[in-house]
């Protein structure tokens, strides 16, 4: 049986690296299974080689991706071969939609008898509803994340299934002193976690607002901020943007320990939201987009959050505050709002955790565990 995971950013590196995990431990008497693919560090960790760096796909919106469009299209070109070099049973592509359906179409025309999987169902219920016709013409399986998903597709012919969010399956830390002492942060300041993102685009649209924020914020209150990173590269380039900063900063790769630790998060949206929340952390929301990409997308979107657990409580329980609301004296005033009243920030975290308990938190068979049987029992009925 051959496999080829695609990830192309962080969040979906740990969903394959999880999955692949699996389906080994799974079928420990099986010496016939073989992994390739694309991803980063964790996929490596399970012994996936990855065919190039997958920093090379991570990049989101139009603008961005346009000056890199021929790159891409190589890249493309390179999996695809791969994959048919290596004739490989299950194609397993994950997130990353600019990257992953391209080759999936050139796969599905060049090798019709290879099952493919999609994990991560394509936000059609929040714009452009006609891509779940498009998978369903390319796709075998796809695995979705929400419980309200699989209908947008079913309607279609697209076998799919719900199986929750595999980042709620991590050992989350409890908030204690001694927690709080690995970091030396003294128990008279308060601590913001801070992810602003790992793209440098990201961080240089977030990073003056960030720290203008941050300055206000220790006018009246004595902060420390971790700015939650993947790697040192990325650190090295959030320190530019934190000259004459009046707050006490850090930086640490320990991300979990860094949410539970925290009294409160700042988060661009995404998994990382969840894993803050499930960390007993109240936070809010803030994003920026490149003004064209998000004018564009402001006329397609469908729906009035960006944050998952919004989305499926259809009330804002994590404040949001995106585009033009993202500014210094919006989010100083908001954290301010959330380490002063502990009634507040209780009640966040715990309507929140009560949606995480839909979405896999705590299930007794886990999001990969369900992923990785459906997609062996796919190499198996070949």
């Amino acid at each position: 049986m051959r496999f080829y995971f695609i990830a192309g950013e962080n969040s979906g590196d740990f969903i394959g690296a999880r999955i692949i995990n699996s389906i080994k431990k799974n079928n420990t008497d099986r010496d016939d299974i073989v992994f390739y693919g694309v991803g980063g560090p964790q996929m490596n960790a399970e012994a996936v080689t990855s065919l190039f760096d997958f920093q090379e796909i991570n990049m989101m919106g139009f603008f961005e991706i346009l000056p890199h469009v021929f790159r891409i299209k190589n890249l493309i070109d390179k999996t695809v071969l791969d994959i048919i070099n290596n004739k490989i049973d299950v194609l397993v592509t994950i997130d990353s939609p600019g990257f992953t359906f391209r080759v999936a179409k050139k796969v599905r025309q060049m090798m019709p008898s290879i099952k493919l999987v999609h994990i991560v169902a394509p936000s059609v219920w929040a714009y452009k509803e006609g891509r779940a016709k498009k998978y369903s013409k390319v796709y075998d399986k796809l695995l979705a994340l929400l419980p309200f998903e699989p209908p947008y597709f079913t309607k279609y012919g697209l076998s799919t299934e719900f199986i929750g969010y595999p980042a709620l399956e991590q050992n989350f830390y409890i908030k204690s002193k001694n927690l709080r002492h690995e970091f030396n942060i003294s128990n008279n300041e308060k601590i913001i976690a801070i992810t602003p993102g790992s793209r440098k685009s990201e961080i240089s649209r977030h990073m003056p607002i960030i720290k203008d924020a941050l300055d206000r914020l220790a006018l009246k209150h004595k902060i420390t901020a971790i700015f939650v990173q993947p790697n040192d590269l990325y650190a090295t380039y959030i320190k530019q943007y934190l000259t004459d900063a009046k707050f006490n900063f850090l930086f640490s790769d320990k991300r979990l320990q860094s949410f539970a630790v925290s009294d409160a998060a700042l988060a661009k949206s995404g998994t990382n939201t969840l894993e803050i929340s499930a960390s007993g952390t109240p936070m809010i929301i803030g994003y920026k987009l490149n003004f064209l990409t998000y004018f564009i997308l402001k006329m397609f979107i469908k729906i009035k959050y960006v944050n998952i657990i919004n989305i499926i409580s259809n009330k804002e329980i994590i404040p949001e505050y995106i585009q033009l609301d993202f500014t210094a004296k919006n989010i100083s005033e908001a954290l301010s709002k959330l380490i002063s009243n502990a009634n507040e920030s209780s009640l966040q975290v715990q309507n929140a955790k009560n949606i995480l308990k839909t979405i896999g938190l705590d299930n007794d068979q886990t999001p990969t565990d369900k992923a990785a049987a459906i997609i062996f029992s796919m190499a198996s009925c070949k």
